[in-house]
């Protein structure tokens, strides 16, 4: 499925609000979290990282509708350029927006005169981590854990699940 990429510009804002807004729930679900998140945060958001030096986003549309159907957000850190978010709404995943997105993305790094490209994601996003694999990425430092303090707090998958491991109990 063919997509025009471009970088998000400030009209762009309601509509990137609502795509980051069912990604924000969509994780928060998927490490066991109540996906509390509100569009109002969700602007605002997407509005502070569009103002910053260090940050930005890429969005998808679809060729034929002119639909926005994703986003990556960039983030410089350390030197280095990460995805740190990327999404895809739900009737437009396995149709190649996200490799579009992430092979933009090494495109624009390497405009950048930077030939290392990053990644980032929490280990139970399993679909972003074989979509990196299967683009050549490898997993570099680190793995986020979390510890539930109360009762109602929610399952993530299992470690198993989500990188597809043997996990070694210590």
């Amino acid at each position: 499925m063919p997509s025009m990429i471009r970088e998000a510009l400030r009209d762009d804002v309601d509509n990137l609000a609502r795509l980051l807004l069912a990604f924000r729930n969509e994780h928060s679900q998927m490490i066991g979290g109540k996906g509390s998140f509100t569009l109002d945060q969700a602007r605002e958001e997407v509005k502070e990282n569009l103002h910053r030096q260090d940050s930005g986003y890429f969005i998808a549309l679809d060729s034929s509708s002119n639909q926005l159907v994703g986003f990556r957000r960039w983030e410089l850190h350390d030197g280095f350029y990460f995805t740190r978010e990327l999404y895809v709404i739900p009737d437009m995943r396995r149709q190649g927006v996200a490799k579009e997105l992430v092979r933009h993305f090494e495109q624009w790094v390497l405009g950048k005169a930077q030939d290392i490209a990053c990644i980032s994601c929490t280990p139970h996003n399993v679909a972003m981590m074989r979509l990196a694999r299967s683009e050549g990425y490898e997993i570099l430092n680190m793995i986020e854990m979390r510890k539930n303090l109360t009762d109602d707090a929610g399952e993530p998958r299992s470690e198993t699940e989500a990188v597809g491991l043997k996990w070694k109990v210590l």
